[in-house]
């Protein structure tokens, strides 16, 4: 089965005039980019993006710009949400109707339909799109553009395990990802847990996701251990055990999630340490073992793999921005997902 339809857009090798037209081109459904500060400095970036049916997950990458929603353009392109996780850098600015500041580690809640006026900071995040009918019926005009620190953390650890996984995706993926992350930010965005965020169970849905996150972030950590994590987490041994008895163990998730970790910056162009350095910085001892792991892992070599996957986004590299505008309509026009109620929808992307 074909892998998902990919998006790739690069603008560090274009002169200063082609990069500026390739980026404002790029993301134009979405905001105007602008010189910042001082020095004014072309507005440029880079994205890599997997389209999961109805949803876009995307690894992006941009120097310090403003970026500016107006309502002409607010009035030309259909009101999607954008969840931006920065995991480096940040902005201050206006979304989501509040001034906001976000920085390393927090999710900005980003509702298309009102104007935005921020000036970010060089940053690389993962961003995902999310069309207004895929959550009907659930008050988005109480939207506020950042969440309690759990519900934070339990947002930024869904964003990155989708982009980890995206590229591995297959058409019969689709509808069950669509389908589970659309529940997720369903619960995630209930209006109870609003209310009383305080008051929210640390259920095992939530703990696990926590740890899954937590070991994310330390896999070359020496002091990743089943010890350390119930430490952070203030969960006791017993409880960490029983949590991962599904998964084989703590250890030998933490070893999977390295060489998931691996493939996934393997499929990444944008990506460009060498394998050695991707194997140290992963946690492998060392790069024979990381090699011999990876090969009885996925049936074929690391440096294959990877060719394979250059090959695949060379044949899009550069992708037409067209192929994004049409998706940011297309999504708005066509019937909601089963069960879900339509939202109001607007026309038309952008001229470029």
């Amino acid at each position: 089965m074909a892998s998902l339809p990919r998006l790739f857009y690069v603008t560090s090798s274009l002169d200063e005039a082609t990069a500026l037209a390739t980026w404002s081109a790029v993301i134009s459904p979405l905001f105007e980019p602008r010189p910042c500060g001082p020095s004014k400095k072309t507005p440029t970036g880079s994205a890599y993006g997997i389209i999961i049916g109805d949803l876009i997950i995307a690894k992006v990458a941009f120097n310090a710009q403003d970026f500016v929603r107006d309502e002409p353009r607010i009035a030309a392109t259909p009101d999607h949400l954008l969840l931006h996780l920065y995991v480096t850098g940040g902005f201050n600015g206006v979304v989501t109707r509040q001034q906001t500041a976000i920085g390393p580690g927090k999710v900005a809640l980003i509702d298309l339909a009102h104007p935005i006026a921020t000036r970010a900071f060089a940053s690389s995040t993962v961003c995902l799109i999310v069309p207004r009918k895929l959550l009907g019926g659930l008050p988005l005009d109480t939207l506020k553009p950042r969440l309690d620190p759990l519900r934070n953390d339990l947002l930024a650890a869904h964003l990155r395990s989708l982009q980890e996984r995206s590229a591995q995706l297959t058409e019969t993926d689709v509808a069950d990802t669509v389908a589970d992350t659309v529940g997720f930010l369903r619960r995630l965005l209930a209006p109870a847990q609003d209310e009383s965020p305080a008051a929210e169970q640390r259920t095992d849905e939530t703990i696990l996701a926590l740890l899954e996150a937590l070991i994310r972030d330390n896999l070359a950590s020496p002091d990743l251990s089943p010890d350390w994590l119930a430490q952070r987490l203030d969960v006791s041994r017993a409880s960490l055990y029983r949590l991962f008895a599904d998964r084989g163990g703590i250890m030998r998730y933490v070893q999977e999630r390295r060489l998931l970790a691996v493939q996934a910056a393997l499929s990444d162009p944008i990506e460009t340490r060498r394998l050695s350095r991707l194997a140290s910085d992963l946690g492998f001892k060392s790069e024979a073992h990381f090699s011999r792991s990876f090969r009885a892992r996925f049936g074929v070599t690391a440096s294959a793999f990877r060719k394979a996957q250059l090959d695949a986004s060379a044949a899009i590299q550069l992708t037409s921005p067209a192929v994004v505008q049409q998706w940011w309509t297309a999504v708005a026009r066509s019937p909601p997902a089963r069960g879900l109620a339509p939202a109001d929808e607007r026309g038309a992307v952008l001229p470029l």
